[in-house]
């Protein structure tokens, strides 16, 4: 009952947090009417009113922390999007790609021969994908150039 309402209270310090930095973000030139910022100031707003009515309206109910196998690919996965993100520009999309979902495959139990296919696979479909089909320039790598 009391955690509902402490993580509401960090619900809405975190997103005020996030509105006051989201205003400043600014572009040369717009590709829409309004700009990049109305978008996620509204959606943090929203989540504003979401943890506020959570705040006064929850149900008592009692809560089941999950079991620390839950907890453990958690905190795999935040360590690996760290990864992913320190070696993006480094290694380029390609490789840091294949990291990434070999490494999440691998946390949630593939078998390592399947993930090391799979990883191969989508990184290179998904670079073509983004940079033949979208027109979005992923980069290739410090290390190629």
């Amino acid at each position: 009952m009391i955690s509902i309402r402490v993580f509401s209270v960090f619900l809405v310090l975190l997103c005020s947090f996030l509105i006051y930095e989201g205003w400043g973000i600014k572009t040369e030139f717009a590709y829409e009417p309004l700009g990049p910022r109305p978008f996620p100031i509204i959606t943090l707003v929203l989540i504003i009113f979401g943890a506020i009515s959570l705040f006064f309206f929850f149900e008592k109910t009692e809560i089941k922390w999950p079991d620390l196998a839950l907890a453990k690919k958690t905190i795999l996965l935040i360590i690996n999007l760290f990864v992913f993100a320190s070696l993006f520009e480094y290694l380029g999309f390609i490789l840091s790609s294949m990291i990434f979902i070999f490494l999440t495959s691998l946390i949630f139990k593939a078998k390592w021969f399947y993930a090391l296919i799979f990883a191969i696979f989508a990184s290179v479909l998904l670079y073509y994908l983004f940079d033949g089909l979208m027109q979005i320039t992923l980069p290739i790598g410090q290390i190629f150039e």
